[in-house]
């Protein structure tokens, strides 16, 4: 990059928002360049939800070839390395993988950490790079309660969890959420006692009981423990172990404590010289992902308004949209989302929790997939797609829990902006054998 050079656009990150917001400019013909002051890929896709699913994703196919073989191992004894994320390997794939589709879109890229100047100027080393229009797409690092220091050896983020070469005996979890509930999969799986402890009193809550018992069971048989209702009130590492204190006074110790669900927005450098406003929650934008700067947007994590990785793209693929003065989407009342457990759960729009509480009159129906023909094929014990009408037959929410379950719920927001009905469900015609076809087995039953 040239001193001085001037661009269309500037973003500033790489993670899911940076990356999109950088392919829409250079799609519309926007001469773009990226900046990136610690991985390419970011969060998302370098440091924790893409790495978390990739040794998922071993594991479930270790489990599925050990079943065949019942416990026998053609390939030789599977250490943690067969399965852990490998830093120098897959990172840099992954790393490969950013770069290269920057580069095949005709954005440059620049590595270093820079710092705002004015609102319109950023500094990187003793280059100074002007821009019409800059997107701050820097997302959100692992944080942890007042009081708790992530210290990168006893007291660790995801970060330090998906790269863990030398497995401890023991680990305590704290967080029953998404996150927390990923790594508990994980981790029981290696062989770790692993202990999660959630102060709210369930694991993962807000989320019907049905859906959240089979992978409760599933962790239970392996030995997992989870506790809930529990508060931390003190957390210290030192010697050769860390030490949890309850608010009950119980004492915890383990060798591990991955502290999970809490993160902190990453503030560019000289911001405070910009004008922006910014508070501890992250950037405040507007229906155009515009901050009160114009010409300065915030897409992804950083601007507060949800922390996943498809919203960070979606904004990151409208960002143009707000340049020219068109709002991006921000409903997210049918968004779709996932646990990547083992097994996992998926879906969109409400739960049987939420109806309940506002007194929705509902209707619910579940369809085991075992009952299914792909299910029988597979010989699927467990599972079930769980569909929610209103009086009209109209689709509220469609839930499963099971092997695949955020690949077969994918679309399943599009269902719930669509408004679907039972009818529409049933004079459509699903691919068969499929585990899908049990939303349409579903809305049969209904």
């Amino acid at each position: 990059m040239e001193k001085g050079k001037h661009y269309d656009c500037l973003v500033l990150g790489s993670g899911p928002a940076g990356l999109y917001a950088a392919l829409s400019c250079a799609k519309k013909g926007y001469a773009t360049a990226v900046i990136e002051n610690r991985s390419w890929g970011g969060t998302g896709f370098r440091d924790g939800c893409l790495p978390v699913k990739k040794i998922l994703d071993r594991i479930k196919v270790f489990q599925k070839y050990n079943s065949m073989f019942q416990g026998r191992h053609p390939g030789g004894i599977l250490r943690p390395g067969n399965f852990l994320f490998d830093d120098k390997t897959d990172g840099r794939q992954i790393e490969a993988r950013v770069l290269g589709r920057l580069k095949e879109a005709g954005v440059e890229t620049v590595f270093g950490d820079g710092s705002f100047v004015s609102e319109r100027v950023f500094q990187i080393d003793n280059r100074t790079i002007r821009a019409d229009r800059i997107v701050i797409a820097t997302g959100t690092s692992p944080s942890a309660p007042e009081g708790i220091l992530l210290d990168g050896d006893r007291i660790i983020s995801h970060r330090e969890a998906v790269n863990l070469k030398d497995l401890p005996e023991k680990m305590i979890i704290i967080g029953g959420n998404v996150e927390g509930i990923e790594f508990a999969s994980i981790f029981t799986f290696l062989g770790v006692k692993v202990t999660v402890v959630e102060q709210e009193r369930e694991i993962l809550p807000r989320n019907d009981r049905d859906l959240v018992q089979p992978l409760l069971n599933s962790l239970g048989k392996q030995g997992t423990v989870l506790k809930s209702g529990v508060k931390v009130v003190s957390l210290t590492a030192g010697g050769d172990c860390a030490e949890l204190i309850t608010e009950k006074g119980d004492i915890l110790r383990s060798e591990k404590v991955l502290v999970t669900g809490l993160r902190a927005p990453n503030f560019p450098r000289g911001l405070d010289k910009t004008g922006i406003d910014y508070s501890p929650w992250g950037i405040p934008v507007d229906k155009k992902l515009e901050t009160n700067i114009s010409g300065v947007f915030a897409s992804g994590d950083i601007n507060g308004l949800h922390g996943m990785a498809h919203i960070a793209i979606q904004q990151g693929a409208f960002i143009t949209e707000g340049f020219n003065g068109k709002a991006a989407p921000k409903d997210y009342s049918t968004l779709p989302r996932a646990v990547f457990s083992i097994p996992e759960i998926a879906g969109a729009g409400k739960q049987e929790w939420e109806l309940k509480e506002s007194g929705t009159e509902y209707k619910a129906v579940s369809f085991a997939l075992k009952n299914s023909w792909r299910g029988y094929s597979r010989g699927m014990g467990t599972g079930f797609i769980k569909l929610l009408f209103d009086g009209k037959e109209q689709l509220l929410g469609i839930w499963m829990t099971g092997e695949n379950a955020s690949e077969i719920m994918s679309a399943s927001g599009l269902l719930l902006t669509k408004r679907v009905s039972k009818r529409e469900i049933l004079n459509n015609l699903f691919i068969h054998p499929t585990l899908g076809e049990g939303i349409l087995e579903g809305a049969f039953l209904a």
